[in-house]
């Protein structure tokens, strides 16, 4: 299948600056028409797929009390449990497509400090790093369809999404972006990851949420998915 890129709503995003830097797990679409067609064609698929929700997220506690406010931008509590907002809106795709969950994370442990985190995100950032995952899906063939979630980290993906997106073999799969932001938008990562998935359709119709509109994630997610099958 051809790549698909049709950057034409919703966009990821970065908080401010330093804050800006990870802040709801997040420091941070274009349109052709016969790529649009394709993309089309593929979501109506999606009930007849297998799918995947893979998703990175990084909620800097999980102690519900006395968050910082930066704990508290990276994070949504429900039923006094707390989630990262990305891992949150992969469960809430998961439920709604009957898919498999897999928390894509490093072997090595990230720091909660957000400023050492911030720091850490960029410096990985700039060196273009590539991070050791803890593990990998080992049965990807297995799957049709598969969303990608991530928080925006510094106007970009987490580098362990590059590891991971390059560690798989995705030819053939239909890729469906998601993500949380804090304030900017998806900036330039569908174009990323048509870029480094060259083998697959990736759908440009990406959805974001801000993390100030968490408690609105399921009207959101459930609006997005039903948008997905009618296009």
């Amino acid at each position: 299948m051809s790549n698909t890129s049709r950057r034409s709503f919703l966009a990821l995003a970065v908080a401010t600056v330093a804050g800006a830097g990870l802040a709801g797990c997040s420091f941070l679409p274009g349109s052709d028409d016969n790529q649009g067609a394709q993309a089309s064609e593929m979501t109506k698929t999606l009930d007849k797929s297998r799918v995947l929700v893979a998703y990175f997220s990084f909620p800097e506690t999980d102690d519900p009390a006395g968050m910082s406010e930066d704990e508290a931008n990276s994070t949504h509590i429900v039923d006094g449990k707390v989630y990262g907002n990305t891992q949150y809106v992969a469960q809430l795709i998961a439920e709604r497509t009957k898919a498999d969950l897999f928390r894509i994370e490093t072997a090595e442990a990230l720091p909660l400090d957000h400023a050492t985190l911030t720091d850490l995100a960029d410096e990985q950032l700039n060196t273009r790093a590539r991070p050791r995952l803890k593990q990998t899906v080992r049965n990807l063939a297995d799957y049709d369809t598969v969303f990608i979630g991530y928080p925006i980290w510094w106007y970009d993906m987490p580098m362990p999404l590059y590891t991971f997106l390059e560690g798989h073999d995705f030819k053939g799969k239909n890729v469906i972006p998601f993500s949380t932001h804090g304030g900017s938008r998806l900036a330039s990562t569908v174009d990323s990851i048509v870029t480094t998935l060259p083998g697959a359709t990736v759908v440009g119709d990406a959805f974001t949420i801000s993390r100030d509109d968490m408690d609105d994630a399921t009207t959101q997610v459930t609006e997005w998915l039903a948008a997905l099958k009618r296009r």
